[in-house]
């Protein structure tokens, strides 16, 4: 299983960021090489996703599972734990294509709603030297398949990679509208909000909690919110103009 985990490792790291059928696209071929048995469901996977993580935490990475609300899908993502925006590795690229990764995200997170339309990644941005235009749209192309952004609607929004790998500086830098979890402190965007007190939480949490409360656990009124509803408590998704 050893062998298995190593290249499950180094296929994360290439993939970034990667969905349940993409593991088992990698997974599957890897045990039956190996002739070992796959984790049987997804709770084994987390198990052996988590015995990784043990394993690399000493180097400053970091393999996890986050749900991202505006797609209520789950990702395996792989992450570097120390990174910043001027630190992350963009192998190939140049002074002002990096400007751009930190702009764009910059500009993003200043919005309240972490979002913006398609056609505001191109403009705006405060680089003295922007990269061409369709240099622009190869970047922000290859920067969604790794997980940084996330093309819905044709807005751009916030990716499961970035909520892992940049929430200490987003965080630091956005804590105007960058918010975390009071039940799990992961960075919670987008997602459910008490009717009184207007904390967000995310809904598994909150749905969680409430299975032995029935108060918030900020303000610890009564809970009025609807779990199930798809956009009660959650922000507006839709550009500032």
């Amino acid at each position: 299983m050893v062998l298995v985990k190593r290249a499950f490792l180094r296929a994360c790291k290439n993939h970034s960021t990667l969905s349940y059928g993409l593991i088992d696209q990698i997974l599957s071929p890897l045990c039956e090489l190996h002739k070992v048995d796959k984790p049987a469901n997804k709770e084994a996977l987390k198990a052996f996703v988590v015995e990784i993580d043990g394993y690399i935490r000493v180097f400053d990475q970091t393999l996890v599972f986050i749900k991202h609300t505006l797609e209520d899908e789950e990702y395996l993502v792989y992450a570097k734990t120390e990174a910043t925006p001027d630190t992350i590795a963009n192998t190939g690229l140049v002074t002002e294509e990096c400007q751009y990764f930190k702009k764009l995200l910059d500009k993003i997170a200043d919005e309240g709603n972490c979002c913006i339309a398609w056609n505001q990644t191109y403009s705006d941005l405060g680089i003295e030297k922007p990269p061409k235009k369709l240099r622009m749209q190869e970047l922000l192309k290859m920067w969604c398949q790794m997980g940084y952004f996330l093309e819905a609607e044709d807005n751009i929004y916030l990716g499961p990679r970035t909520l892992v790998e940049l929430s200490f500086y987003l965080r630091s830098n956005h804590a105007e509208n960058i918010e975390s979890c009071k039940l799990c402190s992961n960075l919670v965007l987008w997602d459910i909000r008490c009717d009184s007190c207007h904390i967000q939480y995310h809904r598994d949490c909150i749905r969680k909690f409430l299975q032995k409360r029935s108060d918030c656990p900020s303000c610890n009124e009564l809970w009025k919110t609807p779990l199930r509803a798809s956009t009660d408590g959650r922000r507006s998704v839709t550009p500032q103009p």
